[in-house]
């Protein structure tokens, strides 16, 4: 027996209904009638299957389906799970006591799932999911459910999701005064996921040498303070700091962005003249949990083990 680290994140999700349908709907009706749907979908034994890259040319697909949907009335929340087809190389089994290997596309197709739990108790949803890198991530599931609302149901074509950081974002953006170091570690390959805008704003030569030099990472380094020494108040670096806080923002309103890099460390002076460092990958409001995988038998335990902190979690946070 040995024990995994799971670790859950969290997220507000929004919907914003059609002009005409703004005196009916609010993001909470929306989000009711989008799982409703779903889950009657489930009990009529169809599903609901959308390939998030069906219009991208040169891409596997990624195509998902919410495999359950349970409603929780009285504390008004929904037990969900999403599934994540595998695309590309399939994989094999080795059967007991036999030195061969099995392609398991003789079962069916291979699919990773990923658990996630929606609080609509306040003005708008809150979503914690279970980090799974192979699974759905909150972008997949963001897209999945706005695209029942704007393609079957037809109420709403507007979501807006937002990551719940550990006041590291508010806070940096609220006191950087000049960006003395910044650490940025990048995948080339990852650039063509991110923001065009920004890749066009800062990212651009880095793009043009992945494309033909291909190595694995890209790290950059801009040093604008002298090792042992300080910057003074004249040597203010308005452009990095631009940019900087330009990013940092993107972050916040627009998260599947943070996936893009591998390290984003700023070291940067507040307004009151004192150095901080601000780093991306380490803000993120997250459960850390070390559990026997194999004793999450059902989504009823899956729940349970991630229960009371998000209940903690929506008291600490605050929300409206």
């Amino acid at each position: 027996m040995s024990n995994e680290i799971i670790k859950f994140h969290f997220y507000s999700l929004k919907f914003t209904p059609y002009s005409h349908l703004i005196d009916e709907y609010n993001s909470d009706k929306i989000l009711n009638e989008v799982i409703t749907y779903l889950t009657q979908e489930l009990l009529k034994g169809q599903g609901h299957l959308i390939d998030r890259h069906r219009n991208r040319k040169n891409e596997n697909s990624r195509e998902l389906f919410l495999i359950s949907a349970v409603f929780k009335p009285v504390q008004r929340r929904i037990m969900c799970s999403m599934a994540l087809l595998r695309s590309g190389r399939t994989p094999k089994i080795k059967p007991i006591d036999e030195f061969r290997l099995l392609p398991i596309k003789t079962i069916g197709d291979i699919a990773e799932e990923t658990h996630f739990y929606i609080d609509f108790s306040r003005n708008y949803a809150v979503v914690c999911i279970e980090y799974n890198h192979n699974g759905p991530r909150m972008k997949d599931i963001e897209y999945y459910l706005r695209n029942v609302a704007r393609d079957v149901l037809k109420i709403s074509r507007v979501t807006d999701v937002n990551l719940y950081m550990s006041n590291t974002i508010d806070k940096t953006l609220a006191s950087l005064k000049n960006v003395l170091n910044m650490d940025i570690k990048i995948q080339p390959r990852k650039l063509a996921k991110m923001d065009t805008d920004l890749v066009g704003k800062y990212f651009t030569g880095l793009n043009t040498f992945g494309n033909k030099l291909k190595p694995k990472y890209i790290k950059l380094e801009a040093m604008y303070q002298t090792p042992g020494k300080t910057v003074t108040s004249s040597e203010f670096n308005k452009e990095a700091t631009s940019m900087v806080k330009d990013l940092i923002g993107k972050f916040k309103s627009r998260p599947f962005n943070i996936d893009c890099f591998d390290n984003f460390v700023v070291k940067y002076e507040d307004n009151e003249g004192e150095e901080h460092f601000f780093n991306l990958l380490k803000g993120k409001a997250e459960v850390v949990k070390e559990v026997d995988i194999e004793t999450l038998t059902n989504r009823r335990k899956w729940y349970k083990l991630i229960e009371e902190d998000f209940d903690e979690f929506m008291i600490n946070f605050g929300i409206e």
